[in-house]
């Protein structure tokens, strides 16, 4: 269950990095934040979650609250997409959706 987890994870991030070569990085004073409402009820999950989110070419911060379920994501528009983000907490197995999404600023460095 774990390894095949994992494999899905791997395989969404290789893809990503093959569709994101051609996104071009800038400096980020264009991100925009977007609140997921997920399944997750266990630490380990919200880990697992907020590790492989915050890989994602273009996410600048993840960070999910196990009270509400909600996982807030900052990301570069231009970088990749709430939908792409959606994808992979789904095809990490646990339900998502998108609550919110609205433009904020942030002056921290791009990946």
């Amino acid at each position: 269950m774990r390894t095949t987890n994992l494999m899905r994870a791997f395989i969404v991030l290789l893809a990503l990095a093959v569709f994101g070569t051609a996104a071009i990085a800038q400096e980020s004073n264009n991100l925009k934040e977007v609140k997921i409402k997920t399944s997750v009820t266990k630490q380990d999950s919200k880990d697992k979650i907020e590790t492989v989110v915050d890989l994602l070419k273009g996410v600048h911060e993840t960070n999910l609250n196990l009270e509400d379920k909600i996982v807030k994501v900052k990301f570069n528009p231009k970088e990749i997409s709430s939908a792409m983000i959606v994808y992979t907490i789904n095809t990490l197995g646990y339900n998502a959706e998108v609550l919110e999404e609205r433009d904020c600023t942030d002056t921290s460095s791009t990946k």
